[in-house]
């Protein structure tokens, strides 16, 4: 049931066989909105080697959009109407990072905000990819 949060088209996951950082985040959520620009730069720095995308179930979607754009980020962004990631992956607060690995195995999940170098620190234990 995700769409795609800028124009509202049905949307996956685009993973494409590689690992996926998915970040959970809301438009009210400040450490939420604190931690994209890095996140942003992290999925700059290794596309083609770590997925990103960026999941809310905003209640706002309008205030959901407008908190992406004033983000700049760049990677896709998905709403998720029904709660359903967070619902199936037991996850009651935000911000939180799940790591998933190239074959879509969940491998970890880590709550609370990500500093551009904790991000890394966790890309390159999972993952063994130089961040």
């Amino acid at each position: 049931n995700l769409t795609d949060l800028r124009t509202g088209d049905a949307a996956g996951w685009d993973q494409d066989g590689t690992p996926m950082v998915v970040n959970l985040w809301a438009s009210w959520c400040a450490p939420c909105r604190k931690e994209m620009p890095a996140f942003d730069q992290v999925a700059t720095d290794l596309e083609g080697q770590v997925a990103f995308v960026g999941v809310t179930d905003d209640l706002n979607r309008d205030a959901a959009v407008e908190a992406a754009e004033a983000s700049g980020v760049s990677y896709p962004l998905r709403y998720d109407e029904d709660a359903t990631v967070m619902t199936d992956l037991d996850i009651s607060g935000l911000p939180a990072t799940v790591f998933v690995d190239a074959d879509g195995t969940v491998d970890g999940v880590h709550l609370g905000a990500l500093t551009e170098a904790e991000l890394r620190a966790q890309i390159e234990e999972r993952y063994d990819i130089d961040a």
